[in-house]
């Protein structure tokens, strides 16, 4: 999977740089998000603005994710998703366990002001 890092304040941000996450692309990202888990920081954001689809594979792809970021006591969250990829999401009602946000900017300033209550 290809995707730009960068790490502010224990949140590492993924922005991934991906059109798809299909079953062509699913096992990068399982293997991209294992590889984040041991990194500095206790929650991995997740900018999906490029990926334009997603399918049930990609589906799986996120929710490893999801159970790798429980094991390794971390928070995996989504933001700038297009409307596609958040109607799946909301139809395999992800959003009862993934946080979902709008915008980086909305979810840096929330996920810093947990830090902060924390």
């Amino acid at each position: 999977m290809k995707y730009e890092k960068e790490n502010t304040e224990g949140i590492i941000i993924v922005r991934v740089q991906e059109s798809q996450i299909t079953m062509s692309e699913a096992p990068d990202v399982k293997t991209a998000l294992l590889g984040l888990m041991v990194e500095e920081g206790d929650c991995i954001l997740l900018n999906l603005r490029s990926v334009q689809k997603m399918d049930s594979t990609g589906m799986g792809a996120l929710l490893f994710g999801i159970r790798q970021a429980e094991q390794h006591d971390k928070e995996l969250c989504v933001c700038e998703l297009n409307d596609k990829v958040r109607f799946l999401i909301r139809i395999a009602r992800l959003e009862e366990v993934i946080d979902v946000f709008e915008s980086e900017k909305e979810a840096l300033a929330e996920l810093k002001d947990e830090e902060g209550d924390a």
